[in-house]
């Protein structure tokens, strides 16, 4: 038996985007290939009946937005070849035969059937101007300047914004030749087409005239006018995404932002034709979609909303760190109908009965399955990684539950190693957001600490998704006290319940909002053999300006603005590097713009300046999701440097 390596992340797939035509399920696989460095996708087939797998698609291109006709007779896809900036929106016959090109297009976003099968609508985003002049220049040597006026200008994995236009075409696919349907100069997403085509729904800003306004509408569009309706004509004020569509019967996910964007969302059922709306979820005090984080997962697009007839639907909720199903009606009741320990990532609906699911466990990377929405059990169908994983040995977590802060019941898990010993050391491990959570999901990182000899602990600390609306607005405005207390608390609490692991080796390690904690922490206290922070935060002054969404999380997280500076250094935790005598390594990548590289820098160079332990890494190419879809080398020798520091700073 193997243990599980880092560069286990070569050996084992996971599947995503599952579409269902009759007894097959089709769904994208991907596997990381280690000579090349790329993630590469495959479109493949299991046939529930015989078991059979098969493989579609072209090969040597990325594969998306798996889809299948209304009249199920054609299999869609976009892809884009290596190196190339057109995607391409691909149609294959189901009965046999070769893809064929619909449209080729730079910035070719989401697509959606007519019902009748001969359409589709897709969106495209274009840049607003271009000089011609320039399309010649090679840009290293005539490299293009960039001016905004907007605060909105930057966002992490994709860098600076152009200004674009978007609109959305519909193409016959035996013409394929596009015409315009809508376009604007507001950036949208394109969320739904009525089954005629008649009407197109999307997402945009619920105040395009205030940059500084936070929150996205739903608004209508009638393809034949071009005429805008805004749902927020019938909702009360506040921010809405999309959900599910059924006729003239949206259902919407929305708040009144009266706690930021913690605020939970409530389900909301608009009548368009009647123009009413109703909340059908007030008083029920759940995370609905999918909060559960994860490093290993890839091209998921989440479990979905589904109507199971004209007064039900079944709805996706984050709850205890697992991802269960409730079933909901339009006269707003609510019965749990899915309750596993395990982590759903995606979903195709298959009858009023029975759900496709792509699922994981902290054992299972990744596994196909179908849920009985009567019994509330999953039958496994299809597991690519099943001869890879019998062959491995897995660190299998113990959850329990603590006391907190506030005598608040906490949630936790804890992996032994894979080699107990009499005294060993552990990790707690600190999540980012902060309002995700810990979950019943394949975590690979925290497999190759267990695999190492580290036990790892994995706390939700206050601030996080799926324990209710008091407990993750609890965190605003309180940074580094109260959640800090409770990962402490958690900390003493795993140590009296495990004699065995070695108190005087212990590490912490975070990222994101863990690497705020864990940079707060190691100014707090001098309790931890070594510290490891990541894509962190370090100087909220700072964050402000340089993250891509600085303004309004410190106005939303911390409650407090830019002209409040004393207040933000206090809440900052380079205000106390002083203090600090824990030996920090610092990891950060270099294209990062939510927590930019100068946040990583400054708690370094503070570091230094106080004598400190400690060594800055910088990852090239590397966004916030390094950690989760980075560069494959870049993600081994993440994992790598962290594994070194901790094996030579062992204890205090």
């Amino acid at each position: 038996m193997h243990k599980i390596t880092t560069h286990s992340l070569f050996d084992l797939k996971s599947m995503a985007q599952p579409v269902l035509v009759k007894d097959e399920v089709f769904f994208i696989e991907t596997t990381i290939d280690e000579t090349s460095n790329q993630y590469r996708t495959e479109i493949r087939s299991f046939h529930t009946r015989t078991n059979k797998i098969r493989q579609w698609g072209i090969q040597g291109y990325h594969h998306d937005n798996l889809q299948v006709s209304p009249n199920q007779e054609w299999l869609s896809f976009v892809s884009k070849e290596d190196g190339s900036e057109a995607s391409t929106l691909w149609i294959m016959p189901l009965a046999g035969g070769k893809a064929q090109t619909v449209v080729s297009e730079q910035g070719l976003g989401r697509y959606f059937w007519v019902k009748d099968s001969s359409t589709i609508y897709y969106q495209k985003a274009s840049e607003k101007t271009q000089d011609s002049s320039d399309s010649t220049k090679d840009l290293k040597l005539f490299p293009k300047i960039k001016v905004t006026n907007k605060v909105d200008y930057l966002a992490d994995g994709v860098g600076f914004l152009e200004e674009k236009s978007a609109a959305i075409y519909q193409i016959d696919i035996d013409k394929k030749t596009p015409e315009l349907v809508f376009t604007q100069n507001q950036p949208f997403q394109f969320e739904a087409l009525t089954d005629a085509g008649d009407y197109v729904y999307i997402s945009s800003k619920s105040d395009p005239d205030d940059e500084w306004h936070y929150g996205s509408m739903i608004y209508q569009i009638n393809t034949a006018t071009q005429s805008i309706t805004s749902m927020a004509d019938y909702l009360p004020k506040g921010s809405y995404s999309f959900a599910a569509l059924q006729g003239e019967q949206l259902l919407l996910l929305g708040n009144d932002l009266s706690h930021g964007f913690v605020t939970l969302d409530q389900v909301f059922l608009v009548d368009v034709a009647q123009k009413t709306a109703a909340n059908l979820s007030e008083g029920l005090d759940k995370a609905f979609g999918n909060a559960i984080i994860s490093d290993f997962q890839q091209r998921n697009r989440g479990p979905k909303f589904y109507w199971l007839n004209e007064d039900a639907f079944i709805a996706p909720v984050t709850e205890q760190g697992k991802l269960i199903f409730y079933r909901g009606t339009t006269a707003g009741t609510w019965e749990k109908v899915v309750d596993q320990s395990l982590d759903i990532v995606d979903t195709a609906y298959e009858s009023r009965e029975q759900l496709i699911v792509v699922y994981s466990t902290p054992v299972v990377p990744s596994r196909l399955g179908r849920i009985d929405l009567q019994s509330g059990k999953i039958m496994p169908l299809y597991d690519p990684n099943e001869e890879v994983m019998a062959a491995r040995r897995i660190s299998q977590p113990d959850p329990f539950w603590f006391q907190g802060a506030d005598k608040w019941q906490i949630q936790g898990w804890y992996l032994p190693p894979i080699e107990a010993t009499t005294k060993h050391p552990a990790i707690l491990y600190i999540h980012g957001g902060p309002q995700v959570c810990y979950g019943e999901t394949f975590f690979h990182e925290m497999q190759v600490h267990a695999a190492n000899g580290y036990g790892v602990i994995l706390l939700n600390p206050r601030g996080g998704q799926g324990y209710g609306q008091d407990f993750v607005k609890a965190i605003l405005g309180d940074y580094g006290n109260k959640d800090f207390e409770d990962l402490m608390l958690g900390l003493d609490a795993v140590l009296a319940q495990h004699p065995e692991i070695d108190a005087q080796k212990v590490h912490v390690i975070g990222g994101s909002y863990g690497g705020f904690m864990t940079n707060w922490i190691v100014g707090h206290t001098d309790r931890f053999a070594s510290a490891v922070t990541q894509r962190s935060i370090s100087n909220w002054l700072s964050f402000y300006g340089t993250s891509d969404i600085g303004p309004f999380f410190v106005k939303y997280q911390l409650l407090r603005e830019l002209d409040e500076a004393s207040a933000l250094w206090n809440l900052s935790p380079l205000a106390y590097a002083d203090q600090v005598k824990t030996p920090t390594l610092v990891l950060h990548g270099e294209n990062d713009l939510r927590c930019p590289q100068e946040q990583g820098q400054q708690f370094y160079m503070a570091l230094k300046r106080h004598g400190v332990d400690t060594k800055l890494i910088l990852f090239p190419q590397s966004s916030h999701g390094l950690s989760r879809n980075g560069l494959p080398n870049v993600r081994i020798e993440r994992i790598r440097a962290i594994s070194d520091w901790i094996d030579d700073h062992g204890t205090l």
